[in-house]
C-alpha cells in the first residue's frame, strides 16, 4: 500500500456526519459497479461537480438555464420521456442526436452511456433511532417558481417526446460506461416534493471513470461480513493505543473497511442484480465518524445488455 500522510488519510476517512449531526457532502459519493462486475469505482461529489467536468445541462434560476436533452422548435421544448423517471437508465444515440450543446461542449465528445438521476434517489432514514441525538439544522433549498423566456429561444411549452419506432432497437443494444449524472445544486438542503429546484447534469467518460479509485469486488469474497464488521469495530475501539503507529493502524482499518464495502456491493447489488440504491450514513454508521460507508450505488452490470 502506498504510504500517505496522516492528514491525507484523515481526508480519505472524513466523516459523512458532522459534529452537529448533519450529513456532509461525502454522503453524495457514488459507487458505480462496472460492467465487468470485478470493480466498483468511487465517484466523490467533487469528481462529478467540479468546474473542469463537462456540464451539459443546468437550471440554476428563472433566467440561468440550459436544457441539453431534446430538440426545441417554435417555442416548444421536447423532453425525451425515456430518461424521465428512472434513477438509472440508458442514454442511446437517439437521445444525443438532437441535443442542444452549450458553449464549449462538442457533441462528438459525448457518447451513449447511462444517466444516473440522483434527484430520484433519497437518503431517507430507514432505521429508527434508539436515543436522542443532536438536532440537525434544516436549511430549505430555494425553489424555482417559473422560467423567464430567453429572447433568442423562448420556451413557451414542454412536450413529451417518445423514441420513434425506428430507434427502439437502440434500447436493446449495449452502451459504453459513460455517465450523465443529474444532481441537485444544493443536495444537503431540504426540498418540498411540490416544488422544482436547481439542478445540473455533468458528463463523465469511461476514461474519466478509469482514472478514479476503485474497489476490488473479488477481495474478501469468502469472508464472513459479520465477523469482519466486528473486527473493524474492535480495531476502532483500540485506536487510542496506537499513537506510535497511528498511520499504518489507520491504513489497516481503511483496508478492512474497503473489503467490507466491496463485499457489500458485490453480494447485495452485483450478485442480487440490484440496479440502484441509497443508504443514509446515519443508518449504518451512527456510532463512528472514522471510516466510510456505502451511500449511493449504481450497478451497470444489472442491464441485460
Amino acid at each position: 500500500m502506498e504510504k500517505i500522510s496522516l492528514e491525507e488519510l484523515q481526508n480519505q476517512l472524513s466523516p459523512y456526519i458532522d459534529e452537529k449531526g448533519n450529513l456532509t457532502l461525502r454522503s453524495q459519493d457514488i459507487y458505480v459497479i462496472r460492467k465487468d462486475g470485478k470493480r466498483a469505482t468511487l465517484i466523490n461529489h467533487e469528481d462529478y461537480t467540479a468546474k473542469e467536468i463537462k456540464r451539459i445541462e443546468w437550471c440554476y434560476s428563472e433566467t440561468d438555464y440550459h436544457f441539453f436533452f431534446g430538440s426545441q422548435n417554435q417555442g416548444q421544448k421536447l423532453q425525451q420521456i425515456n430518461i424521465i423517471g428512472p434513477a438509472l437508465t440508458k442514454i442511446v444515440p437517439w437521445n444525443l442526436e438532437k441535443a442542444q450543446c452549450p458553449a464549449g461542449i462538442n457533441r462528438d465528445d459525448l457518447k451513449p452511456g447511462y444517466l444516473l438521476d440522483l434527484r430520484v434517489l433519497q437518503l431517507n432514514r430507514l432505521r429508527a433511532p434508539l436515543r436522542e441525538s443532536s438536532q440537525p439544522s434544516f436549511v430549505p433549498d430555494t425553489p424555482i417558481g417559473h422560467l423567464e423566456p430567453k429572447s433568442d429561444q423562448p420556451i413557451v411549452s414542454f412536450a413529451n417526446d417518445h423514441i420513434p419506432t425506428s430507434a427502439l432497437e437502440q434500447l436493446k443494444e449495449a452502451v459504453g460506461e459513460n455517465l450523465y449524472i443529474v444532481s441537485y445544486v444544493n443536495p444537503l438542503m431540504v426540498r418540498d416534493d411540490n416544488e422544482f429546484y436547481p439542478y445540473h447534469i455533468h458528463y463523465l467518460s469511461t476514461d474519466d471513470l478509469d482514472r478514479l479509485d476503485a474497489l476490488n469486488l473479488e477481495a474478501g469474497n469468502k469472508q464472513d461480513l459479520n465477523e469482519l464488521q466486528q473486527a473493524i469495530s474492535e480495531m476502532k475501539a483500540t485506536i487510542h493505543n496506537h499513537r506510535d503507529d497511528i498511520i499504518p493502524y489507520m491504513e489497516s482499518i481503511k483496508e478492512q473497511s474497503n473489503t467490507l464495502t466491496a463485499q457489500s456491493l458485490a453480494r447485495y447489488y452485483r450478485d442480487a442484480g440490484v440496479q440502484v440504491g441509497a443508504v443514509n450514513p446515519k443508518d449504518v454508521q451512527e456510532e463512528s465518524l472514522l471510516v466510510g460507508t456505502v451511500c449511493t450505488v449504481a450497478n451497470l452490470q444489472s442491464f441485460l445488455k
